[in-house]
C-alpha cells in the first residue's frame, strides 16, 4: 500500500500533534493523581522522575518526527 506525499505529511502532522498534547494531558492527570494519592513524598518524587524521563524521550521523538517531515516536504518523491 502506498500513499502520496501529502497523505504522509498529514500522518506525520497528526503524530506530532499527538506527541505534543499527550505529555501535557498526562502531566496534568499525574499531578492530580499524585496530589490525592497519599503516597510518601519520596515515592511521588520517583514517579515524577520517571515521568520527566518519559517527557524528555517524547521531546526527542517529536524532534525526529519534525525532521522527518521537513525531509519529506523538501524531497521530490510523491509516493511512499
Amino acid at each position: 500500500m502506498s500513499m502520496t506525499k501529502e497523505e504522509l505529511l498529514k500522518v506525520i502532522d497528526d503524530a506530532i500533534d499527538l506527541e505534543e498534547r499527550s505529555i501535557r494531558i498526562y502531566r496534568k492527570h499525574l499531578d492530580t493523581a499524585l496530589f490525592w494519592s497519599g503516597l510518601p513524598e519520596l515515592k511521588r518524587d520517583q514517579i515524577n522522575m520517571h515521568f520527566n524521563f518519559l517527557a524528555t524521550e517524547s521531546s526527542k521523538h517529536w524532534a525526529k518526527l519534525a525532521a522527518l517531515r521537513k525531509k519529506i516536504e523538501k524531497g521530490g518523491k510523491d509516493v511512499y
